[in-house]
């Protein structure tokens, strides 16, 4: 029976049915439980008033860790490591597991926590961090399940919960002094000790702790507002190509009706960009025109069935936008005119950057005051910063406005709710926000981004983040891939199908 046939209960139950808890023995002897998340498919027009998704939407066929991430060492009252310890490529000491029970290993950077689930060998086959899309694949599933998910968003419980003994996990006793100097009992609990409500599918088989108990690294950074979106080819040529080759024929594209007329790809170290494209179906075309060594990389051979990467930069600011500085000096302390290049617009911003728009460039924030073409006038040192120079091809970004400008003058950040999804095909999938202003019941959570820097993506909130954390979809888009809290940890997944 097609998905399409299905009723919605029907399609639950085939979804649950297909739901398994696995215990695997891991490469270095330690034990870790997964869950296996089937295929499903979402429909088109499913939700937010038959607007989302814009096309059906393919999930599923993984393994996600059932609970937060511990060091194979920790137990329920140590986390088994230091915080901040560097995890080494390889180790069959650190690394992470999935067990109820256990310290979260917190305190972790991107870095360690990639690294970390990497470490993490099943068979042979290494797990990685969970990927956007995986995250966001739990999220959606658990919406399309109907199952109202609670978790520990208020201090050792759901905030809609009332604050009884059934409602609560167990402290996490590594934090008791934190606790202390808060006046709460429980912060961060142990891995899997909540109620079942706290399951993806409010059943004893589910995936834990998806909303609350500590914020987790996903796989996806963002560069000043920009997200580099990868679909992926193989080189389809016997010979392969040589270093002045300018035609490139690619086959098992990943959604290859879907590759720009011209673009940008990666093979190997080098960057092509390809003028036309010939798109023959059954996932092969032929890449036209192309301008070898790209973006400062080198023409290089390449052999045939190598992977081939098509690049497509997002900018991921709600009515936002990223552009770069294009004056060939730069700007000094007191310039007023911007001549910008590469505009890349945030969702639903369709006329670019516009007089009485916020930019934030570097720590500086600016006013435009006047736009004629692709050169803005404009007010340095706005909302209190300080005007400073700026290199040619810095990056810059129009700051959403439809969400807070807060902290200008000290490490600003902007926030909001998840108001209506991203409905692009490269992007629905993910989870990204289109609108994010007034809260919803339909998307319930809050978003937080900063537009400078490299970010790396957080989801599903901590012990104190309460209604903007309720179903999974939360997303922090604000901390350097460096930092490293009691509140942040991570979890590992694992697919078996290679590309």
């Amino acid at each position: 029976m097609a998905i399409k046939d299905l009723s919605l209960k029907a399609l639950r139950d085939q979804i649950n049915a297909g739901t398994r808890e696995v215990s695997f023995r891991t490469d270095d002897g330690a034990t870790t439980q997964m869950v296996y998340i089937p295929k499903f498919r979402v429909p088109a027009g499913l939700w937010d008033g038959g607007a989302f998704p814009a096309q059906d939407m393919q999930l599923g066929g993984f393994f996600i860790d059932k609970y937060q991430a511990s060091h194979k060492a920790a137990t329920h009252n140590s986390a088994g490591i230091a915080g901040g310890a560097t995890v080494a490529a390889d180790s069959t000491t650190d690394v992470a597991v999935s067990l109820p029970g256990r310290v979260p290993w917190a305190d972790v950077t991107h870095t360690n926590a990639k690294q970390a689930c990497a470490n993490r060998k099943i068979n042979g086959v290494a797990c990685h961090l969970v990927t956007m899309k995986e995250w966001a694949t739990m999220a959606f599933l658990i919406k399309l399940l109907g199952h109202d998910v609670r978790g520990n968003n208020s201090w050792g419980r759901d905030y809609r919960d009332t604050n009884v003994h059934e409602n609560t996990g167990f402290v996490d006793t590594t934090l008791s002094s934190y606790n202390a100097s808060n006046n709460q009992a429980i912060s961060r609990i142990l891995t899997g000790t909540g109620p079942v409500s706290y399951s993806h599918n409010g059943m004893a088989n589910g995936v834990f702790d998806i909303v609350g108990n500590v914020w987790e690294w996903l796989d996806f950074q963002i560069v000043t507002g920009v997200y580099t979106h990868s679909k992926k080819s193989r080189i389809n040529d016997s010979d392969g190509i040589t270093a002045s080759d300018t035609t490139i024929t690619v086959d098992s594209m990943e959604a290859g009706e879907t590759w720009p007329s011209s673009g940008l790809v990666k093979i190997e170290s080098e960057y092509i960009r390809y003028a036309t494209i010939n798109y023959q179906d059954s996932g092969k075309a032929v890449l036209s025109n192309c301008s070898r060594a790209q973006n400062g990389s080198t023409a290089a051979t390449h052999a045939d069935n190598a992977i081939v990467e098509q690049l497509t930069d997002y900018c991921i600011i709600p009515g936002g936008a990223t552009a770069y500085i294009g004056n060939a000096a730069g700007l000094t302390a007191g310039d007023t005119s911007i001549t910008y290049t590469g505009l890349i617009n945030g969702p639903g911003n369709t006329v670019g950057i516009a007089v009485g728009d916020t930019l934030q460039c570097e720590a500086e924030q600016m006013t435009v005051t006047a736009v004629v073409s692709n050169v803005l006038t404009v007010t340095r040192g706005a909302n209190g910063t300080t005007a400073a120079t700026h290199a040619t091809a810095v990056a810059f970004t129009k700051i959403s406005p439809q969400m807070s400008n807060t902290s200008p003058t000290s490490d600003p950040y902007q926030n909001g709710y998840f108001t209506t999804m991203r409905s692009e095909q490269d992007l629905a999938a993910l989870g990204l926000p289109f609108t994010a202003n007034s809260q919803t019941e339909e998307w319930k959570d809050g978003f937080y981004m900063r537009s400078t820097g490299t970010r790396a993506a957080l989801r599903g909130g901590n012990w104190d983040n309460a209604f903007y954390a309720r179903s999974g979809f939360i997303l922090h888009l604000s901390y350097a891939p460096s930092t490293r809290t009691t509140s942040v940890g991570f979890r590992a997944a694992l697919t078996l199908e290679t590309f």
